[in-house]
């Protein structure tokens, strides 16, 4: 994670922290209800948004969408098919779009589309682990009822969905559950 100024990375990764946590929070208080997943996603158009899913959201989504249960095992961590996909980032991420922005005016495509992404995909996951440290995403056995990740999007062999969430993650059956879903790494 060496790109740009230490200040720069630092001030980039708070931005994070601060637009995904003000994001997730609201969530969790409008709602409600019951998450079992939190993700930052990334994707081509290069600036990260939330997702996640609840179980009451699953549930909804399920009979809406007439999921068959032969897709109910994928559907549930499928962060694209979520309601809440993008949740909040008209509110919160204004300041990270800017700090991606200005960024990304110094770059070439090729630097954008090759260790840029890499980089910010690294800046999501500390992010993410910022969150889990602040008990965000609760505490002791409360924690090992979620998954959280950072994914990319589309997935491909070479995304690192599989080892990130071992490593965002403590052992658990559910995070045993969401790895049968992520791209294995060869």
């Amino acid at each position: 994670m060496d790109m740009g100024t230490e200040k720069d990375n630092e001030g980039l990764i708070e931005a994070l922290v601060k637009a995904a946590g003000a994001a997730f929070l609201s969530l969790k208080e409008t709602t409600k209800e019951h998450f079992y997943y939190y993700v930052f996603v990334f994707d081509e158009g290069l600036h990260p948004y939330i997702s996640a899913w609840s179980y009451e959201a699953l549930e909804k989504s399920i009979a809406e969408q007439q999921i068959t249960e032969e897709e109910k095992s994928w559907w549930k961590w499928d962060c694209s098919d979520s309601p809440y996909a993008v949740y909040g980032y008209d509110e919160f991420f204004g300041e990270v779009s800017e700090l991606l922005d200005k960024r990304a005016g110094t770059l070439t495509m090729d630097e954008i589309y090759g260790s840029e992404w890499s980089f910010r995909i690294d800046l999501l996951e500390e992010a993410m682990k910022r969150l889990d440290a602040s008990g965000l995403f609760g505490t002791k056995e409360e924690r090992e009822h979620v998954v959280i990740n950072v994914e990319q999007v589309p997935p491909d062999e070479e995304s690192g969905e599989y080892d990130r969430a071992l490593r965002l993650n403590p052992h658990s059956a559910l995070l045993s559950e969401y790895l049968e879903t992520c791209e294995e790494p060869e």
